[in-house]
Formats: structure tokens, sequence, C-alpha cells
């Protein structure tokens, strides 16, 4: 009678191993997705305040758009801005019709320059991450209505997320934040 329930032992345990097996490819998959997107939700936030603080200071100081963007570039841990993001500094006054005209643009000068400006696409970039602004100046809409002369410093910051694991989330996706002020 021992012997027989020493066997059941062993076959129950042997049977446990089985189910773990089956069940842990699931539930890493699950883990690794929650990490992943708590990592996204993360970088969101940062990339949230880094935008807020460039059209804070791009709106309320004379500094150069270029030393804007370092400052907020070096407090943007844990983000890898120089290989996987990019800042925009666009100024933009109103028109009567509450459409704004682009009046200058300047970019990070290191950063992935693939990642384009989603309010204006500049045609051509001079040293120093400045805009080459073409005249007359194009006319873009903001998803807010500008009064006549306004003027808007909006701040853009996108950065490239990559998965730990691409199982849940597949490829690379952008992650955006945009402050006006």
């Amino acid at each position: 009678m021992s012997s027989h329930r020493a066997f059941a032992r062993r076959a129950q345990r042997g049977g446990s191993l089985i189910e773990l097996a089956l069940v842990l490819p699931v539930l890493l998959t699950i883990v690794l997705g929650v990490i992943d997107f708590g990592r996204a939700l993360q970088f969101n936030n940062v990339l949230v305040g880094m935008a807020r603080e460039a059209a804070n200071l791009s709106a309320r100081t004379s500094d150069e758009p270029a030393d804007i963007i370092t400052a907020v570039n070096d407090a943007s841990a844990p983000l890898e801005m120089s290989t996987s993001g990019m800042i925009y500094l666009t100024t933009v006054v109103g028109r009567a019709d509450g459409s704004g005209t682009v009046t200058a643009q300047s970019r990070a000068v290191s950063g992935k320059t693939g990642i384009a400006s989603r309010i204006y696409a500049c045609p051509g970039w001079a040293g120093g991450g400045i805009c080459n602004v073409p005249v007359p100046a194009p006319v873009i809409r903001l998803s807010v209505a500008l009064d006549t002369g306004e003027v808007v410093h909006v701040a853009e910051v996108l950065y490239d997320f990559d998965p730990i694991v691409g199982y849940v989330m597949k490829g690379t996706k952008q992650l955006y934040s945009m402050a006006l002020l």
C-alpha cells in the first residue's frame, strides 16, 4: 500500500510540473507586457513634463531655443533623447481666421533627426537646429484658435519607445507630447 502512495505522489508532482510548463509562458508574457506598459506610461509622463517645461521656458525667458532644449534634455532621464528622441520648439503668430503663421522653429542638435514635428515639417535646417522658415511664412492650424497677433510657443517632444519584449506591444511605438503656451 505504501508503494502505491509513493507512486501517486510522484505522479502528482509530475503533473504539477507539466501544468507549470504549460502556464508559465502565458504568465511570463503577461508580466513582461505589464512591465512594458508601465515603462511606456513612465516615459510618456516624462515627455509630458518635458513639453510643459520647454513651452514654459520658451514663453517666459529670453534664452535661446538651443539652451532651452539642452536644459530640458538634461532632465530627461531615464529617456535617451540623444538617440531615440527629438524636441521641437515652434513659434506661431495668430491670424484673423484662427490659424497661425510659423515664424520660427528649432530642434535639438543631437537627437533622432528622422522624427518629424507633427505641427510643421521644416523644409530645411540650418546649423544649430534652426529652421529656415520660408517666405511667406507657412500657415498652420493648431488645436486651439488663435487671436490675431497672439504669439504661441509650441513645444513638441517625441520619443521612439522600444518594448523589452515585442509579444504584447509589437514594434517601435512613438510617444508624443505637445504643450502650448
